[in-house]
């Protein structure tokens, strides 16, 4: 088995270089050669090959690439691009020629480097996962019928992932799902007809992935499960009006009542779609539940957080996946104190302070496993910078730019929500708590939020978060009604750090000041990629 493994990763990097830079499209005979002919003799061998290879994707080691965990990627756009954190200019640190400052200000342009990154790792990932379709049909008398459903549901699931991300991030993109095209044959489709695409291929994927968990040891481990594809078709149906809009530069949008979507043999609104599919993760034989405190999904070793749906698994002495989010945050001589390296950079916004009423009687008990702020103390005693003083993160002299001002270097309250990993390695990157991609307790905050959409109460799933770590350690949870509004606050307060929050500004209409800006609800389409296809076009707003 050793073997195979070896082989098939250097198959992936051979398919990897048909791949057009920038854009992510093939360009030669995907035929030509066949190397894996050596390789894949059994069942087995083609199942490693064309399906368990793809996930060495989801995660990564390299800059701009995986879901989550690396830099200048799809989390860096999520996350920076909206009004919870920032990587403010300290001094000479973090400039890096205004990266940071224009997703804050919303100032990027086509040739952006981080907008370029995403939409080159999503095409190169579609384009694996279009060459493991390849080899299972090229193959396919090797594989019983039921192998060759499940294998090609999995694959075709795992594409669907994908595409959800570009359809939010770009609006308009190419649905590429073969290797037997030219690049000049490629063309966008409507933001509409990529919403349909994904929600059809999730539809006939479902029935033949596994009912299994995700986020635990074992043959599913890291894999696409069905939970996780019913938690995918609840995001998607969510955002329906958002994702289901031709025109986002304009006043109007899609009324998700009147959405129609297929859920298995129904035809159901948005709205209801989502609650749908909160049944159909509920139910799962995998059971899943809240986690009595929000911390224990972030634990060291959290795969047996029964609120955990879908992770990237860490582990330094088996996975090269990166987290470097605690990393860039901490203070270089804090992150010193823990064995790790540190980067002294992002933080809360002065909004995201606001919001959990920092260092007030209101202030929600998540502030505190979700932010370094004020005195630092490791063990228990304050931490002593080499100048003698004591480290104290002064959460609300943050700045966009602080070159200059007497907080350069602690302005700003810090990313805590993962736990310290004693034994993670290589400045920390190197971990074994898994990366939370989702959770059960945004399903609930989802079905919380379509029953209000559709004029019914949510206030037992909001009250469900809401509560839960509050009861748990008796604290005072100030009640709140499940309005639209406060759904909106609970999901920044309980998802901070998730990557989900530009996600839900556009959906709450909380992401464009001005009409005219409305544009910005997607990134340009990178100029590397408008290069490399003239039969791409911008999208309005960047021309």
């Amino acid at each position: 088995m050793k073997d195979i493994l070896n082989q098939y990763k250097i198959i992936l990097v051979l398919c990897s270089l048909l791949l057009v830079p920038g854009c992510g499209f093939l360009t030669e005979d995907p035929h030509s050669g066949q190397p894996e002919q050596k390789v894949i003799t059994t069942a087995e061998s083609l199942h490693q090959l064309a399906v368990i290879s793809l996930y060495d994707n989801i995660g990564s080691a390299e800059e701009g690439k995986g879901l989550q965990g690396t830099y200048r990627g799809i989390y860096d756009l999520q996350t920076f691009a909206s009004d919870e954190a920032i990587i403010p200019v300290r001094g000479g640190d973090w400039l890096d020629g205004g990266l940071w400052m224009d997703l804050y200000f919303h100032t990027w342009q086509p040739d952006n480097e981080v907008v370029a990154n995403a939409w080159i790792y999503l095409y190169q990932f579609i384009g694996l996962c279009n060459r493991s379709m390849d080899l299972l049909n090229t193959y396919r008398s090797l594989l019983s019928a039921w192998e060759y459903a499940e294998y090609t549901a999995e694959v075709s699931a795992l594409r669907a992932l994908c595409y959800t991300y570009l359809i939010d991030l770009y609006g308009r993109v190419p649905i590429v799902t073969t290797l037997d095209i030219n690049v000049l044959d490629i063309v966008q489709a409507e933001r509409s007809e990529v919403f349909r695409f994904i929600w059809n291929e999730l539809q006939q994927a479902y029935p033949y992935l596994f009912d299994a968990r995700s986020n635990k040891h074992g043959e599913y481990y890291g894999r696409l499960t069905q939970p996780v594809a019913a938690f995918l078709m609840m995001k998607l149906a969510l955002n329906a009006e958002i994702w289901m809009d031709d025109d986002w530069t304009d006043q109007a949008r899609p009324d998700g009542r009147t959405i129609m979507l297929k859920c298995d043999e129904r035809e159901l609104n948005a709205w209801q779609a989502v609650c749908y599919y909160g049944d159909a993760v509920r139910s799962s034989i995998a059971g899943y539940a809240l986690c009595s405190s929000q911390s224990d999904c972030f634990a060291v070793f959290n795969e047996d957080a029964v609120e955990n749906i879908f992770t990237i698994p860490m582990d330094p002495a088996v996975y090269r996946n990166r987290f470097q989010n605690l990393f860039r945050s901490l203070h270089y001589q804090h992150a010193a104190a823990l064995g790790y390296g540190g980067e002294n950079g992002s933080c809360a916004t002065l909004r995201t302070l606001d919001v959990f009423g920092y260092d007030t009687p209101e202030e929600d008990y998540r502030f505190a496993s979700s932010f370094y702020a004020g005195v630092v103390r490791i063990n228990g005693a304050p931490l002593i910078l080499s100048n003698g003083d004591v480290l104290i993160y002064q959460a609300r002299e943050v700045r966009p730019v602080l070159t200059g001002s007497p907080y350069i270097a602690t302005a700003g309250a810090r990313m805590q929500k993962y736990a310290f990993d004693p034994a993670g390695i290589f400045d920390g990157q190197l971990r074994n708590t898994d990366i939370v991609l989702f959770r059960y307790a945004d399903v609930l905050l989802m079905e919380a939020e379509a029953k209000v959409r559709m004029g019914q109460s949510g206030q037992e799933e909001f009250d469900q978060v809401r509560s839960r770590e509050a009861c748990s350690f008796h604290l005072e949870c100030i009640p709140r009604e499940a309005t639209l509004e406060n759904i909106y606050y609970e999901r920044w307060l309980e998802l901070m750090w998730e990557g989900w929050h530009r996600q839900d500004m556009i959906r709450f209409g909380k992401y464009s000041s001005l009409p005219e800006d409305n544009y910005l609800q997607v990134f340009p389409i990178p100029q590397v990629a408008l290069q490399t296809n003239t039969n791409l076009r911008q999208n309005k707003g960047y021309e």
